[in-house]
């Protein structure tokens, strides 16, 4: 759900990077992070799991736009791809109103791929959320190996729509803005179609107050940029119930 503070006129939409263990979900943020056009960012948060890691941090792209006029915040989280860390891989997904499927294009990955992919649309309903309307890109990645399966054939077994789906190479970098453009795109193309006049009619929310409601895209027509230039803000907090739930939950890497 989207998160608006009016205190500071800021609305904070969520997006988490989903799917099998290894397929590359830590590279793409890694390499979002490491991008230095990337000026308006919070520190990047790393919970280490035996195999894994969950990594978190926020940042405002300034070109994106703003949301009933409210400037616009992006979250991005990764989830760990491992099956026995399924509730800290629920509980990353809570209120996410955007998805990265991250598919490892190898041809010997199919049923990985499948089998996280059915998880996600699972984890998705128990956190009250509709796989068939949250915003979902398909990243088919891993495509500078030799023993990949063609676009058209994991787009087809993934049930993808081809304008859902974007090749890559998060090693090298090849195609992880354009994953990141276009998923935060479908966000704000959902929120335009979920107009809530109370974001025009309440008062300023304190921080303490902070609700989730929906809101009106107001941006500029086609896909956003991502180039991150502009005024320094303060970044938003760190998702404190997350950080104690998952310690609870996530044996820790030695």
């Amino acid at each position: 759900m989207v998160l608006i503070n009016k205190a500071i006129n800021e609305v904070t939409v969520k997006l988490v990077y989903y799917g099998p263990g290894l397929c590359g979900k830590t590279t793409n943020l890694e390499k979002i992070y490491a991008n230095p056009k990337l000026d308006n960012k919070g520190k990047m948060i790393s919970m280490s799991t035996e195999t894994d890691r969950t990594l978190f941090f926020d940042f405002m792209p300034m070109e994106l736009g703003t949301i009933a006029g409210q400037k616009v915040r992006v979250q991005l989280y990764t989830v760990p791809g491992q099956v026995f860390y399924d509730a800290t891989r629920k509980l990353v997904l809570r209120g996410a109103d955007g998805v990265v499927f991250v598919a490892d294009s190898q041809v010997e990955m199919r049923e990985s791929n499948l089998d996280s992919l059915e998880n996600l649309k699972t984890n998705l309903r128990l956190n009250r959320i509709d796989p068939d309307k949250v915003a979902v890109v398909y990243q088919l990645n891993k495509r500078d190996l030799p023993n990949v399966a063609t676009v058209e054939e994991m787009t087809s077994y993934l049930g993808a729509s081809p304008t859902s789906v974007v090749e890559a190479s998060a090693k090298t970098g090849v195609g992880v803005t354009a994953t990141l453009r276009a998923a935060v795109a479908k966000i704000l193309d959902n929120l335009k179609s979920n107009v809530d006049t109370t974001l025009y009619d309440e008062p300023a929310l304190s921080a303490p107050d902070m609700k989730q409601k929906s809101g009106v895209a107001q941006h500029s027509a086609g896909t956003p940029k991502l180039s991150m230039r502009g005024e320094t803000h303060a970044p938003a907090p760190a998702p404190m119930a997350l950080s104690r739930m998952a310690r609870r939950s996530v044996p820790c890497a030695h």
